[in-house]
């Protein structure tokens, strides 16, 4: 476990023990001098009985420390006949806590996520639909990509089969630009055809969460049908027990594609106040091979990854985060890179670079504040050469942005405890495309402008009772060369109503209204979209909308069956209504034929999600489903672009006091037959996955790590309901890295 960062939105969420002095992980609001917990008692029993996991809290957060399950009981007894730990409930409380951290958790339970309302809450607590990956389950998958570390989470996939160049997340049956996308906070809004929208590698992620359902009323534009939030490591993660500088270098092993890889990360202090770190990547592999041993063309890859962060404390409370992030990958692929066509082939070269500049300002005890500030540009460019003919098209767009939110809590004549949100959101897409040095109408210059203002107030009464209205205004903008200028706006309210029915379950339902822009290639393209075929401007796009219902009810409780284990879940049931849905008409009334953008439909999207995830000291488990059915109700046909209905089983057991997890798998899919006209239906498929991961806490192995996994271990030759390809047969997976 790395150090806790010092701010509330990054850590673990564990409250403090009952009548003690000394916090366990998640309660640390800022820096503090080093302080000790029972140290001298629990260092005897350390060295008398052997490892097992204890914390020390420094001026750098929260760093573990190992002690055995007997030293584990021996040093709170100790502590407590010491006098250290002032009562006998507090003392069983550090038992417990202690015997949680003795082994690793593969999956987060209840974690800390800002995603659902902008405040810091566990996820059941927010109402709406969240799924968080921390980091141990991103090591533990070895992810070449995001949809390895999304594809059992209920309500999302991710579509564009197995070139890593291709996918799109696909959040309850909707995808392309009605998802909206951040790193860190910036905007990933790239979107050209049958091109992929996010372009990262998993090797340098800290975690990735996923609301699901229309959020536009914090989220702006595009939060149609769910919001995905990537985080990428921090230096404090390799600063462990006061270190100055630390680090983690691995090399990687594929069977399928003959893939290897290699990442070098290092981190230092830079003072007492301040923290960097430098990251780089690397994966090469060739052609992969479907369960039955056939080559699945055009997914060789060549990708290089860099980041670089800088985290300064100038002063308590504040905190100053300046990161560059980059995506390199070089790719023989056809020109629609998710379809199995071999009729146009490129040599694509895609280049993502992601600049942010934070600040967090915690309030320094006062409710006023709690400040999030990010200013943020977004640069991707997609090279692409004809194999054939050599012509050369170059694809740019570049977000600039600015996104501002403060909390302030107060509570007024006793009538309720407020937490209201407010802020603004500004930014600018810029596009710019061109063919042979010349102009590309397909993908002309244009921009947009989008200003949005948004509050929210979440009012909690008698402590059980959480009322949450919300809205926002976002006003848009958009020119292109030569063409017709554009200008709208949108309003988008929210509310949602929670009700604690015991600690441990709560009920909610909410109401939520989204809207999405239409994008600049969407108003603006012209030219020829295939030989015969021509695109056709249309200005006159209205904005989709959306409107959700949704009901559910969540659960989170710990000492189920046995001391220390936490059990978790949530069922939701939700109805999305969008109007003015925005379909691409491909026609030949005339030659040649045309291709344009119109509002044609009203949808209807509505379905079941269930998860249950259960953690204990040796052993954990988790089952998840999701059912969507989708209709076009102005033509009465099934809504196309639908995964079928989903399970995932998955469990495993914990060795050796945790330094030993292995665990297995399962996600299943349907036969998908309710499909739009011109789809095809897709075969049902059940995959089986299976890890080992060893990381020693003592002797000389100590800081080292190795990941063995078998990815369909079956060989099953399949292929997702939003693919055109098949996905990969047997692969086997080796990652050794160590932590220094």
């Amino acid at each position: 476990m790395g150090a806790v960062p010092p701010f509330g939105r990054a850590a673990a969420g564990v409250a403090p023990m009952p009548g003690s002095q000394c916090p366990l992980p998640g309660v640390a609001p800022r820096p503090v001098r080093e302080r000790h917990c029972a140290r001298p008692v629990i260092r005897t029993a350390v060295r008398r009985l052997g490892p097992v996991s204890f914390y020390v809290l420094t001026n750098q957060g929260i760093a573990r420390r190992r002690l055995s399950a007997l030293g584990l009981m021996l040093a709170a007894g100790t502590a407590l006949a010491a006098g250290t730990v002032p009562h006998a409930a507090a003392a069983a409380d550090a038992a417990q806590e202690l015997q949680l951290a003795a082994g690793r958790a593969p999956i987060e339970l209840d974690p800390v996520t800002v995603l659902g309302t902008r405040t810091e809450k566990t996820a059941s607590e927010v109402p709406a639909s969240i799924g968080v990956v921390g980091q141990e389950e991103i090591k533990i998958r070895q992810a070449d990509d995001l949809g390895d570390l999304v594809d059992d989470m209920p309500g999302v996939e991710m579509s564009g089969g197995p070139r890593r160049t291709a996918m799109q997340p696909v959040i309850r049956g909707l995808t392309g630009e009605r998802v909206v996308l951040r790193v860190d906070g910036a905007r990933q809004n790239f979107e050209s055809g049958h091109r992929g929208r996010i372009f990262i590698d998993p090797s340098l992620l800290e975690r990735v969460e996923v609301r699901r359902g229309p959020a536009s009323s914090l989220y702006g534009s595009g939060a149609i049908g769910g919001v995905m939030e990537v985080d990428t490591l921090s230096p404090g993660r390799f600063l462990e027990d006061g270190e100055p500088w630390g680090g983690e270098v691995g090399v990687s092993w594929e069977s399928n594609g003959d893939g290897f890889g290699a990442h070098a990360i290092g981190a230092t202090r830079l003072g007492a106040n301040a923290e960097a770190l430098v990251g780089i990547t690397g994966f090469d592999a060739d052609d992969l091979e479907n369960g039955s041993g056939d080559t699945i063309p055009y997914t060789a890859d060549e990708v290089r990854s860099g980041l670089a962060k800088l985290v300064f404390r100038p002063a308590e409370g504040h905190e100053l985060t300046a990161s560059y992030l980059q995506f390199r990958d070089d790719h023989i692929i056809p020109s629609a890179a998710n379809t199995d066509t071999n009729s146009i082939i490129v040599d694509r070269k895609t280049d993502q670079k992601t600049m942010t500049l934070g600040w967090r300002f915690d309030g320094n005890g006062n409710p006023w504040f709690d400040l999030d500030a990010k200013v943020y540009r977004t640069e991707t460019s997609l090279d692409e050469r004809r194999t054939d003919t050599g012509r050369f098209d170059e694809t740019d767009l570049a977000t600039t942005g600015i996104d501002i939110a403060n909390t302030s809590r107060f509570q007024p004549g006793g009538f309720g405890s407020h937490a209201v949100t407010y802020g603004v959101e500004a930014y600018r897409d810029e596009q710019d495309g061109h063919r042979n040095g010349g102009a590309r109408p397909q993908y002309p210059d244009a921009q947009q402008d989008i200003f949005g203002l948004f509050i929210q107030d979440e009012i909690v009464f008698f402590e059980r009772l959480t009322f949450t209205p919300g809205v926002r205004f976002d006003r848009f903008d958009r020119e292109a060369d030569g063409l017709a200028s554009k200008s709208d706006d949108a309003v988008s309210p929210s509310i949602s109503v929670a009700y604690a029915v015991t600690p441990w379950l709560k009920a909610y339902a909410s109401y939520a209204e989204a809207f999405r822009a239409p994008s600049l290639t969407e108003l603006y393209a012209t030219g020829e979209h295939f030989p015969g075929n021509n695109f056709v401007a249309n200005p006159d796009l209205r904005p989709e909308t959306a409107k959700n219902k949704e009901i559910g009810l969540t659960l989170s409780e710990t000492d189920v069956l046995t001391s220390g284990d936490r059990l978790t879940g949530r069922v939701a049931a939700f109805r999305n209504d969008v109007e003015d849905f925005i379909e691409m008409q491909v026609r030949f009334d005339s030659w040649p034929g045309t291709t344009t953008r119109s509002n044609v439909q009203d949808a209807r999207l509505e379905g079941v999600e269930f998860e249950l995830a259960y953690d204990a000291p040796l052993w954990f488990a988790t089952f998840g489903a999701a059912r969507i059915r989708g209709d076009d109700r102005t033509e009465g046909d099934p809504l196309g672009g639908l995964p079928g209905d989903k399970v995932s089983l998955g469990g495993g057991l914990k060795f050796m006091g945790g330094d030993v997890v292995t665990g297995w798998r399962m996600v299943a899919h349907d036969r998908q037959d309710r499909i739009a006209n011109g789809e095809t239906v897709t075969p049902g498929y059940a995959v089986h996955d299976a890890w080992i991961s060893f990381q020693p806490s003592d002797g000389g192995l100590r800081g080292a790590r190795f990941d063995l996994a078998v990815d369909n271990v079956f060989d099953k030759t399949y292929r997702q309901a939003l693919s055109e390809l098949d996905d990969p047969g047997r692969t086997v997976k080796l990652t050794a890295a160590y932590r220094f």
